[in-house]
């Protein structure tokens, strides 16, 4: 049923068309095939975006005994410590995918010793 409703649509299309180009009116035909092409073309482009890759799994741990990971953008120096992980491909900063760097602690991995590897601003 629907299939037919199409069809009816595209012939009616066809037809004014037709007319509008018999009454000299090709302008507005071209300007109609227009709109739809940016309309169509605009449509693909957003709907690229609407699909996102999410994580490849449940978040898992990634405690290392006596390191941390820590993804380090090679532009400005940006670091984030990764505690958890949800896929393996590294984040971006700076428009370039981050390095992961293996910090030594200094510490014997306990959470209050976590920042041993890292300078810490105190007043």
């Amino acid at each position: 049923m629907r299939r037919s409703w199409v069809r009816l649509g595209i012939a009616a299309a066809v037809v004014g068309a037709a007319v509008l180009f018999a009454v000299g009116r090709g302008d507005v035909v071209a300007a109609v095939l227009l709109g739809a092409l940016i309309l169509a073309t605009g449509r693909a482009v957003f709907r690229g975006y609407s699909v996102t890759k999410g994580p490849t799994g449940p978040p898992v741990d990634v405690a290392e005994e006596g390191t941390l990971l820590v993804y380090a953008c090679e532009t400005c120096g940006e670091q984030l410590v990764l505690l958890r992980k949800g896929t393996d491909v590294p984040p971006r900063h700076c428009a370039e995918k981050m390095v992961l760097r293996r910090i030594p602690t200094a510490g014997t991995g306990r959470p209050s010793d976590a920042g041993g590897g890292l300078s810490s601003r105190s007043p």
